[in-house]
C-alpha cells in the first residue's frame, strides 16, 4: 500500500513516519482493496494547553468508495492510534455490509419461481 504523507506545522522525524506506516500498513488485512492512502498531519500551537497533534487520514477504494477519519490528541502517537481504530471499524462496517447485501441478494435471487425444481 503506498501512503502519502503530508504535514502542516509538522516536525515529520524517521521514527515517527516508520510508527506511522506500519500502523496503517496493518490496515491491509481487513481491505486489501486499497488504491489511494492520504494521510494528512497538522500541529495547532494556538490551545492553552499546548500543542494539539491532528491526523485526518482519506482512504479510496474500487467503485469510487471512500473513508475519511480525523482525531486530535495532545501526543500524535495517540492520535494515530485513535485515528487507525477509527479507520479499522469503518472498513469492518463496509465489508460487512457488503457481505450482507450480497447474501441478500442471493437469496431472493434463490427465491424466485423458476429457481426451484421443474414438477
Amino acid at each position: 500500500m503506498n501512503i502519502q504523507i503530508y504535514k502542516n506545522n509538522f516536525d515529520l522525524t524517521e521514527p515517527f513516519e516508520q510508527y506511522l506506516r506500519e500502523k496503517f500498513s496493518s490496515l491491509d488485512k481487513f481491505q486489501a482493496e486499497i488504491t489511494d492512502f492520504k494521510v494528512e498531519l497538522f500541529r495547532d500551537q494556538r490551545h492553552n494547553k499546548g500543542d494539539v497533534f491532528t491526523v485526518e487520514v482519506h482512504i479510496s477504494m474500487p467503485q469510487q468508495r471512500s473513508i475519511m477519519a480525523k482525531e486530535s490528541n495532545a501526543d500524535a502517537r495517540a492520535a494515530v492510534d485513535l485515528t487507525q481504530e477509527n479507520l479499522a471499524r469503518q472498513i469492518k462496517k463496509m465489508k460487512e455490509r457488503n457481505i450482507s447485501l450480497t447474501r441478500r441478494g442471493n437469496r431472493l435471487f434463490k427465491s424466485l419461481k423458476f429457481w426451484g425444481k421443474n414438477d
